[in-house]
């Protein structure tokens, strides 16, 4: 498995730069974005990412924020962890997750709490009486499964290992690795703002990314997103998604339409822009995990 970054170690100087933890990532985010048809793929990508939160409260509520994003990754490495590794404890995880930034030891708590209540972890035996070791369940696995195939769908239409990485989702083996890999910058120091800041607004609010995502998805029709379809769809309050899209006001990415038919909210070319940039870096990322899934455990990408 990949090395982990000791909990509480500092980061190097230069940890959150992308050519520091993946020599080329840079060149490979600009060449999708010059293909002429990447606007589109990238569109795409962000439609079917948006139906699958949509209505899905397991998954709005597993991964509607980039700390429990981080934090749901973590768990996945944790439980893949081979013997004699102490795997999955909440222990564990509340001091990772405070050692790299991604949210409190009250958060991972209630985090944890949830996910047993839900049936995504389950207690474990574990031969060390004094661990409380906590597995994933496929349930979970399952919820993660879909949201990958909805990027290495649109990962195949630009590059091969979207396809590579489809044919071996089903593998633990091949998971394993392919988590441990996207798990990497993290764990390294990259945040979403050092490449794309003006997305921060959204990055670690609850459900903000999401509202991003649905107004990026639907700008093409030019038809503007009411603040209670957000709400509604992405499980959050009306007033949460106001604050939200208020600051992004602010910050030129958004626009609001009044309308009595129609009113709602529209992204403009600054949010555009950002989102297209995110769906590269995250194409790119899977990329990066599905080459480094098969060298670990076998094949090529045809």
């Amino acid at each position: 498995m990949f090395a982990r970054q000791a909990a509480g170690t500092p980061l190097p100087a230069a940890a959150g730069a992308p050519e520091a933890l993946l020599p080329g990532e840079l060149e490979e985010r600009a060449r999708l974005r010059a293909r002429p048809d990447f606007p589109w793929i990238a569109r795409q990508a962000a439609v079917n990412l948006a139906s699958a939160y949509r209505g899905n409260f397991l998954l709005t509520r597993l991964l509607n924020d980039r700390g429990r994003f981080v934090l749901a990754l973590l768990m996945l490495d944790m439980h893949f962890e081979a013997a004699p590794g102490p795997g999955l404890t909440a222990g564990r995880l509340k001091a990772e997750a405070t050692a790299l930034g991604v949210c409190s030891p009250g958060r991972v708590g209630a985090v944890l709490a949830a996910g047993r209540l839900l049936g995504l972890l389950a207690p474990a035996p574990d031969a060390d009486g004094r661990r409380r070791r906590l597995i994933v369940t496929d349930r979970m696995l399952a919820i993660h499964r879909d949201r990958w195939r909805v990027m290495l769908n649109a990962l195949r239409m630009v590059l091969p290992e979207g396809e590579a990485g489809l044919n071996r989702l089903d593998e633990d083996a091949f998971v394993a690795a392919y988590v441990a890999e996207l798990l990497r910058p993290f764990r390294a120091g990259w945040r979403l703002m050092h490449d794309i800041p003006s997305l921060a607004i959204f990055a670690d609010r609850d459900g903000g990314l999401l509202v991003a995502l649905a107004l990026f998805a639907t700008g093409g029709t030019g038809r503007p997103t009411p603040v209670a379809e957000l709400a509604r769809a992405y499980r959050v309050s009306r007033s949460h998604v106001v604050d939200i899209l208020q600051n992004a006001m602010q910050d030129g990415l958004v626009r609001r339409v009044e309308g009595r038919e129609r009113g709602g909210f529209l992204a403009e070319p600054a949010l555009t822009d950002a989102m297209e940039a995110f769906v590269a870096t995250a194409l790119v990322r899977q990329a990066n995990a599905v080459r480094h899934a098969l060298a670990v455990t076998g094949g090529t990408v045809s």
